[in-house]
């Protein structure tokens, strides 16, 4: 997968800019605070439709502008594809070649980006939202049904929170808590059927790679904690009863207490919880396995490596993996677009483009 040019209008710190991506590696290069990291944001928003870094669509637009667009061409399978995306509030219209889709779960996936940050060091040391957020990122490039799945379900949730909230007699709480019990075990069924689906592709993909850049002397396992089981079979044996069960105490406590909204991706190093026994090293180590794997499994899904996009990973690597990571792209020859302060003359690679980014503009260096 390619992107071939990418135009932004009232985006961030962009008034109007227009860059044409070139195959290899493409550096954003720049001061802090230039903009670097807004195009990755940008063309991750018009990948997914969400931000990674905001939760209000209305903190993207240009300070003093009503709206954004995004536009870009994408090289997918030798086919073109044109993505657009424009936003103001109360109103969000994504494109497929100029075809609006009616719902997110119909957009995403058609182009697929891996996007790795500092920040992504959270993911093995942060709360489980944070490693619940990237299954279930990967799980809907794959699997785009997968959105939908989550929306109904995260629905059926704040209704039945709702629910719990209000006074009433209990004999009629109970019936209608009963009903939202149903919704959810319909679909957090499928949600957990996908969770520990990926997660075992995932051990799979993480192993090699971790013994690789780490040691072959130590081990690497993830696993999905759903329901208290790490079983599937017993989870999904036991959702209704533990929704039964736990009924009582959720109308004491005013809210929901078991579901997948509440599980967890353990990731272990050697034995033990890499969130509390991993040093700074090895979990960076972990994350960059997480996102390597990622690329792998999308390029088996979609039999093309997906576009990769580094905001300013490098300088947060020691050289050993840093230099696995440069490895890995130069010999796989994927697309990569990368943000740093400097042009980094130790990137070896024939078609290296760097791109100077300098409040707000951006222009390719000759």
């Amino acid at each position: 997968m390619l992107i071939k040019d990418f135009y932004l209008r009232h985006f961030r710190n962009y008034q109007e800019q227009k860059i044409e991506f070139q195959p290899g590696i493409n550096l954003l290069a720049g001061p802090n605070g230039q903009g670097k990291t807004n195009v990755l944001e940008g063309i991750y928003y018009l990948l997914t439709g969400k931000s990674y870094r905001v939760k209000s669509e209305n903190e993207l637009i240009l300070w003093g502008e009503k709206n954004f667009y995004l536009q870009a061409s994408f090289d997918v399978m030798n086919r073109m594809i044109k993505l657009e995306s424009y936003y103001e509030t109360g109103k969000k219209v994504m494109k497929i070649n100029q075809f609006a889709s009616k719902r997110l779960s119909d957009y995403v996936g058609t182009v697929n980006a891996v996007f790795f940050s500092p920040e992504d060091l959270n993911i093995v040391k942060s709360s489980p939202q944070e490693r619940r957020r990237f299954l279930d990122l990967l799980i809907a490039q794959v699997k785009p049904g997968h959105i939908s799945i989550l929306n109904s379900y995260l629905k059926a949730i704040r209704q039945k929170n709702n629910l719990l909230k209000r006074d009433k007699s209990t004999n009629s709480l109970r019936s209608q808590i009963q009903a939202w019990n149903e919704e959810l075990v319909e679909f957090g069924t499928k949600i957990l059927t996908n969770r520990w689906q990926f997660t075992e592709i995932l051990n799979q993909y993480c192993r090699p790679i971790f013994n690789n850049i780490f040691s072959d002397q130590d081990n690497m396992e993830l696993f999905y904690f759903g329901l208290g089981k790490k079983s599937l079979s017993e989870a999904l044996e036991i959702f209704p009863d533990l929704l039964e069960k736990k009924m009582d105490q959720e109308i004491e406590k005013k809210s929901v207490l078991i579901g997948p909204h509440r599980d967890d991706l353990i990731i272990n190093l050697n034995g033990r919880p890499a969130k509390i026994f991993g040093s700074q090293g090895q979990q960076r180590s972990l994350v960059l396995c997480l996102k390597l794997a990622e690329m792998e499994i999308i390029r088996r899904e979609k039999e093309e490596y997906p576009i990769l996009l580094l905001d300013d990973v490098l300088s947060e690597l020691d050289e050993f993996r840093r230099q696995y990571l440069l490895d890995y792209i130069h010999i796989t020859g994927k697309q990569t677009i990368i943000t740093m302060t400097g042009a980094d003359e130790k990137i070896i690679n024939s078609q290296k483009s760097v791109f100077r980014v300098s409040n707000g503009k951006i222009w390719r260096e000759q």
